[in-house]
């Protein structure tokens, strides 16, 4: 994933800044959701080689935790130091929209990355198509429950990625009438709030019996990979999303 992914945020800084001649002046910065994680530390990998490509000054900014109104105070922050271009993740649509178009009128060029705000008026969206992901991971899941059984599912409710991707799993899961969804928790970008409910939904037994576990995004999977391991649980389903190497050996 890692290589693909520089070649699309080196798209960023030409497209952005067109054939003129590059500076170290030029600073754009990428603002992401939760800086601490594997995924945007790998991305800030791909933002700072193609700022050394072309020549350009580049930073990573962002909240340590999930923190929609921190990372609209960092958006702020770095448009009021007017920089040559923004490449933001977005944490919520309704607070970043206004943020995104408020940066444009100021001549700033705005893409957004791997969470979406299409009613911002950013110039465009580099990412994954969620919803159809979403589909294909619901597909999976039946497939491998023998279509019945119950679905929980750890979720940031808000996040345009996270929501897409769970509308998704209902699109496909709505056509398996022996799938019932019995829980959507907010684990509130805390890994550690989804590990403790999946004891929770590993203790349920008979009709209220958690046959599977869905992780929308890289953080709870690799603690809820955790729980399970701990519980020696070898009859339950869990999928996660992201390629974060945790949840890979999980």
């Amino acid at each position: 994933m890692r290589r693909p992914l520089f070649v699309l945020l080196a798209i960023f800084l030409p497209v952005l800044a067109g054939c003129t001649r590059h500076s170290k002046d030029e600073h754009y910065y990428l603002i992401a959701t939760n800086i601490n994680l594997p995924y945007w530390k790998a991305a800030n990998a791909g933002f700072q080689k193609a700022a050394v490509q072309y020549g350009v000054s580049a930073e990573m900014r962002g909240t340590t935790t999930f923190d929609p109104q921190g990372e609209v105070a960092e958006f702020r922050t770095v448009v009021a130091r007017k920089p040559a271009g923004i490449l933001v993740s977005v944490a919520s649509a309704e607070l970043m929209a206004p943020e995104i178009r408020a940066a444009l009128g100021a001549g700033i060029p705005v893409i957004t990355m791997d969470s979406d705000a299409p009613g911002s008026g950013r110039l465009y969206f580099i990412g994954t198509n969620n919803l159809q992901a979403g589909r294909l991971g619901g597909q999976r899941v039946a497939a491998k429950m023998n279509g019945k059984g119950n679905v929980a599912f750890f979720s940031i409710p808000g996040q345009p990625n996270i929501d897409e991707r769970l509308k998704g799993y209902k699109d496909a899961l709505s056509h398996y009438p022996g799938i019932k969804i019995v829980d959507v928790f907010d684990m509130k970008g805390d890994s550690g709030l989804a590990m403790d409910q999946t004891r929770d939904y590993l203790s349920r037994t008979g009709a209220n019996r958690v046959d599977a576990i869905v992780c929308l995004e890289a953080a709870s999977g690799r603690d809820v990979a955790e729980a399970f391991r701990r519980a020696a649980v070898k009859d339950r389903l869990l999928v996660a999303m992201d390629t974060d190497q945790t949840v890979l050996q999980g």
